[in-house]
C-alpha cells in the first residue's frame, strides 16, 4: 500500500501514532521517497498535512489510529474538500 502511495506522488506523511496504526506508520517510515513527520495531536497533524498538500500541490497523508482519533481529522478533511486539496486520510 505504501509503495503505491509513493508511486502516486505522495512525498510527505504526517503520523499521529497509536498501537493499531503501527504497521502503516512503519511502512511509511521505511519508504525512502516519503518524508514522515510525527505530530501527537490528531487535529494538528491533519492540518499540518493539509498545509503540506496545499503548499506543494501533491497529495499528503495523515495517519492515525482507529476510534475517536479519526474524528479529530474531520475539520482538516472538510477544509481539504472545500479547497480541492489532495489529502489522503488513513486510519487503522
Amino acid at each position: 500500500m505504501v509503495e503505491e502511495l509513493a508511486r502516486c506522488g505522495v512525498r510527505r506523511a504526517v503520523v499521529s501514532p497509536g498501537s493499531r496504526s503501527t504497521p502503516l506508520a512503519l511502512g511509511l517510515w521505511r519508504q525512502p521517497s516519503i518524508e514522515v513527520e510525527v505530530v501527537l495531536d490528531e487535529r494538528s497533524a491533519a492540518f499540518f498535512a493539509l498545509g503540506t498538500a496545499l503548499g506543494t500541490g501533491t497529495p499528503a497523508v495523515a495517519l492515525c489510529t482507529s476510534g475517536s482519533a479519526a474524528a479529530h481529522f474531520h475539520p482538516a478533511i472538510t477544509e481539504a474538500d472545500e479547497a480541492s486539496v489532495p489529502l489522503i486520510v488513513l486510519t487503522a
